[in-house]
């Protein structure tokens, strides 16, 4: 009995091992994987000519992933042909639905697209190129795509080649070779025809492999590139700018108003008869809203004249005939913005004043900085508009000692009759409660439609006033024709000047700076970002590799040359 229960237990044994033993699962602990599969054998292989098969298939050092495969997956030439792909254990197959083109050297680029199934490490350098013909085209073109106005790489950026035509539309047509950057913005286009190409990069938001000028950032070379040899080719400089002519799309009655809509924003236009009252609305800036005239009777047609630019400088002129048509829809209430909502007359003496609607009439003289009821300080300012009486420059004249001063006494005064001292410096943090800010009244702006302007506050800060620095600069150029900008450190222009090889900026906020020229290369006194449609680059920039600490009542002298 003894001996058949130690047999029993034997079997047990054996059976759990067995069954432990077959449970293969992924290990714990150990080293991280950080090794990428390698490619170990292909067909094709690269360099493989007159190859006709319809399948491609790879073989890996391990265990892969391909789920993002047609994502990453490039091939080049672009081509229509579909594709299905079945990754199992360490073997990709690629299935074509149809022959390639005969005699053409094919790129299949792999990106990221093959990955280990245990850490997700891509592959790297993944291709494979092969040619239908007798003849594998072996030429390359290397570069840098950057961004314009930073310099910074331009990543995951397109690259694209196209084969010269006159006929040719960028917005109509994928590259016939392109790749991506990475990112150092660097991109490299490889086994490509010999031919006379032109080349483009931008950003695919859409990943349609179709630039649109109107959301996607873009670059070019000027220069006709002619492949006979492997290139390395200067940066490529991107911007968003839509390049595209500007168009009047349409233009009809919206309740009270006639609206012209066009294919863009304009930069700049003129209506004629000039008595209409009009500006720019909508999401996208690219309506022009005209307002009735006492003088115009409603179902009466108007003859009208208008000239449009876009920010290239496309012009066109439209002769149309308008109508205004009653309506019992409810015109908009009358608003103000400012930009700044607070203001530091220490740093700062101007107010921008958008309003949504023309202004007709205005009374400049009840400008004021007050506290409550019981301090009014008055306000005088040089009044800046637009065109159209839409936006509103208020360069304040105030002497902010003078300000601060009598707000000062009156907080002292204030705090006499408390009983209570109050030091100098620190007199604001003790009457939080009473704030400085500059008042624009009730009724001081009337809108084309007879409507008033209501209350606007802007606040004072009441800080003292603030330590700044000083920054001299010597430049040494052969360029005469340049503007320097001194951006903050969130890339906004802070201060600026033009054409001056020595120049003092003694009241600058401190922090730290990056300097910026924009060169006039072809001396017309504008600064170009260039143009795709008339094969014309932006103009050069340069930026200080540099950046600069400015710091309180320090003084920074230094030379920079370009």
């Amino acid at each position: 009995m003894k001996n058949l229960f130690y047999l029993i237990l034997s079997f047990l044994i054996v059976d759990l091992t067995v069954q432990s033993c077959a449970n293969i699962g992924r290990p714990t602990g150990g080293p991280k994987d950080t090794i990428p599969p390698t490619l170990t054998y292909s067909i094709p292989q690269t360099g493989t000519t007159n190859y006709d098969n319809e399948e491609l298939i790879l073989e890996f050092s391990e265990f892969i992933n391909a789920d993002k495969l047609k994502q990453q997956l490039i091939i080049t030439p672009k081509t229509d042909i579909q594709y299905n792909s079945i990754a199992k254990r360490n073997k990709l197959v690629i299935k074509l639905d149809t022959k390639l083109a005969d005699s053409t050297t094919y790129n299949f680029n792999f990106a990221d697209g093959v990955t280990d199934i245990t850490e997700n490490n891509p592959a790297t350098n993944l291709f494979i190129a092969f040619s239908t013909g007798p003849y594998i085209d072996s030429l390359a073109i290397t570069g840098f795509v950057k961004e314009l106005l930073t310099n910074e790489p331009a990543k995951k950026y397109v690259v694209g080649l196209y084969p010269l035509s006159d006929s040719l539309n960028y917005f109509a047509t994928n590259p016939m070779y392109f790749t991506t950057t990475n990112d150092s913005g660097r991109y490299a286009i490889n086994y490509v025809k010999r031919g006379k190409y032109k080349i483009i990069s931008f950003k695919d938001e859409n990943a349609n492999y179709l630039l649109d000028p109107e959301s996607e950032s873009h670059g070019f070379l000027q220069d006709t590139i002619n492949l006979d040899s492997s290139l390395s080719l200067k940066p490529i400089r991107c911007i968003l700018q839509n390049v595209k002519p500007i168009e009047m799309m349409n233009y009809r009655p919206i309740g009270p108003y006639v609206e012209i809509k066009f294919n863009k924003t304009p930069d700049r236009y003129s209506i004629e008869p000039e008595y209409l009252n009009h500006h720019i609305v909508g999401d996208k800036k690219d309506i022009i809203r005209i307002y009735k005239h006492s003088s115009i009777a409603y179902n009466d047609s108007l003859q009208t004249t208008l000239i449009a630019y876009d920010s290239l400088q496309n012009k066109i002129e439209e002769n149309i005939k308008i109508v205004f048509l009653e309506s019992s829809r409810k015109t908009a209430k009358f608003s103000v913005t400012t930009k700044p909502t607070t203001l530091d007359i220490y740093k700062d003496k101007t107010l921008n004043l958008s309003f949504n609607k023309p202004v007709i009439s205005y009374d400049s003289t009840n400008l004021s900085i007050k506290s409550d009821s019981i301090f009014t300080y008055p306000l005088s300012a040089e009044f800046s508009w637009n065109t159209n009486h839409t936006e509103l420059e208020l360069k304040l004249k105030v002497k902010q000692d003078s300000v601060y001063n009598q707000f000062k006494k009156l907080l002292q005064k204030d705090s006499a009759e408390r009983d209570t001292s109050v030091n100098s410096n620190t007199i604001y943090s003790q009457n939080k409660s009473r704030k400085l800010q500059i008042e624009i009244p009730e009724g001081m702006f009337t809108s084309v439609e007879r409507d008033s302007s209501s209350l606007t506050t802007i606040a004072i800060n009441k800080k003292p006033k603030p330590s700044s620095g000083i920054l001299k600069l010597a430049i040494s150029t052969t360029q005469n024709n340049y503007f320097l900008q001194i951006l903050n450190d969130k890339g906004q222009v802070k201060y600026s000047i033009s054409n001056q090889k020595t120049a003092t900026f003694d009241s600058i906020i401190p922090g730290n700076y990056t300097i910026r020229v924009l060169i006039d290369d072809n001396k017309d006194g504008n600064w170009s970002y260039g143009n795709l449609l008339k094969n014309e680059e932006p103009e050069t920039v340069y930026i200080h590799p540099e950046e600069i600490s400015i710091r309180e009542n320090w003084i920074v002298e230094m030379g920079i040359s370009f």
